[in-house]
């Protein structure tokens, strides 16, 4: 089979064929070719984007969502691979509860590639000495929580504890770093003041709280050699300048920016209310014009779209204490991305921009999370691919979202670069709006 297009690169572009056979890239070749299988010539084409952080809410949540929505929600926004989250219920922070989403919540039910984070909790240490190293990509851990996040490690002993043994396993660790103990004085003083408006969110997690709580983390981590620590969905500048200084200091270190701290900030809260409530919370529009700049300048490591889908009922209310946090956006966040890039800078960067997300979404994860056949469009790696329409208007409506969720924060927007068609090991799963053929996800072993 032969695809010809505008093939990106994390530093160049080019106009080629690509010839896939039994799933690979078998050859890229410069110029097109006549009658090609398919002919996107006029398209730009990405590697597939690998969804590092998101949550299908199985099992326990299948309200919010579930395995074959997520996953189909993925490939319509350009996502061949998706990294499951443990937060579910139960947590999954036990060799049988993994093996369980393995063998019967994900088989022959996921329409993309999959892998999976392990958990961890108090009571469940022992299972991290234990846990096999080749079916996760590491183990992600909370030191705050919210509504749907019950394995709160707040303490410094047990975060020690818990690095100690992945430095042993040379495993990665994921930390949503919040300060729970910040939180919960900021949680008691303003609800003295019985404000619920949407606002507070941000005004009872403040920077300090996010930036308190990475340099706690490092602060232990620095001593652990081999030690891979991936900072979650940071949310501020500092955050960002903290990793830098670490990676200066020869720190295996790696931060991950939200598509939605792109995309909103603290004034949308009086348009969008608790749609936009996220864990952690929006900024300043100062805040994110310097995050965008950092996007621009390739000083992110990551860009995903955190896909945390909740049902309807608990985010369209006016209660803030009341509405869960997070938002839907895997097929969302391609697009939306790429509009807001060609607002900011201008449309004549807008290569620059799809060279920018090719790294940050497909090539990164890839070698950081060890999936050694994904991320790039080479000879011999998987022939996953997202092909993009860069001249027609999406205007994001209810009915042609995939996620079970069935609402967005994105909807009524009008974006650019809505996929046209996705390829899954050379397969295409997707295109003009529909699903294509049953569920081809597989697992993704590292090795």
């Amino acid at each position: 089979m032969t695809i010809s297009g505008r093939f990106v690169f994390p530093t160049k572009i080019i106009s080629g064929t690509v010839t896939v056979r039994n799933g690979k890239i078998e050859k890229l070749s410069k110029g097109f070719i006549d009658n090609p299988d398919f002919d996107f010539r006029n398209q730009y084409i990405l590697p597939g984007l690998i969804e590092v952080h998101g949550h299908l809410r199985e099992p326990g949540f299948s309200n919010k969502e579930d395995i074959p929505h997520g996953t189909r929600a993925a490939l319509a926004g350009g996502f061949t691979t998706i990294i499951d989250m443990p937060n579910t219920n139960p947590p999954t922070v036990t060799r049988q509860l993994l093996n369980q989403k393995i063998n019967k919540i994900y088989k022959k039910r996921a329409y993309c590639d999959y892998s999976f984070f392990f958990g961890v909790s108090k009571n469940s240490l022992g299972e991290l000495e234990k846990v096999a190293k080749n079916k996760v990509v590491g183990v992600k851990l909370f030191m705050a929580g919210h509504e749907t996040t019950p394995t709160t490690i707040p303490d410094d002993k047990t975060l020690d504890k818990i690095f100690k043994v992945l430095n042993k396993r040379k495993m990665l660790v994921a930390i949503h770093a919040e300060d729970q103990n910040l939180i919960n004085d900021l949680n008691e003083k303003f609800k003295a003041t019985g404000r619920i408006d949407a606002k507070l969110w941000s005004e009872i997690r403040p920077k300090k709280v996010v930036v308190k709580a990475v340099k706690r983390a490092l602060h232990l981590a620095k001593k652990y050699k081999n030690l891979r620590v991936y900072l979650l969905h940071l949310s501020t500048p500092e955050e960002f300048k903290i990793i830098a200084d670490a990676k200066k200091k020869k720190m295996n270190i790696f931060g991950e920016l939200v598509g939605y701290q792109l995309m909103f900030n603290i004034n949308d809260y009086k348009k969008y209310g608790n749609k936009i409530k996220v864990a952690p919370a929006l900024r300043t529009p100062k805040d994110q014009k310097a995050m965008w700049n950092l996007f621009r300048a390739n000083k992110v490591d990551v860009v995903c779209s955190e896909h945390t889908p909740h049902e309807w009922e608990t985010k369209n209310q006016k209660d803030m204490w009341k509405a869960q946090a997070g938002t839907p956006g895997i097929q969302e966040t391609l697009p939306a991305l790429i509009t807001e890039f060609t607002k900011r800078f201008g449309k004549k960067n807008i290569e620059k921009c799809l060279m920018l997300l090719s790294n940050y979404c497909s090539q990164n994860p890839a070698e950081i999370f060890g999936f050694q056949q994904k991320g790039s469009i080479e000879v011999g790696k998987d022939a996953d691919l997202v092909v993009l329409n860069l001249k027609d208007k999406w205007k994001v409506r209810k009915k042609d979202l995939f996620s079970k969720c069935g609402w967005s924060s994105y909807e009524g927007m009008e974006l650019i670069g809505q996929p046209q068609a996705t390829f899954l090991r050379g397969s295409l799963v997707y295109g003009q709006g529909r699903v294509v053929g049953f569920p081809q996800g597989e697992m993704l072993r590292l090795k």
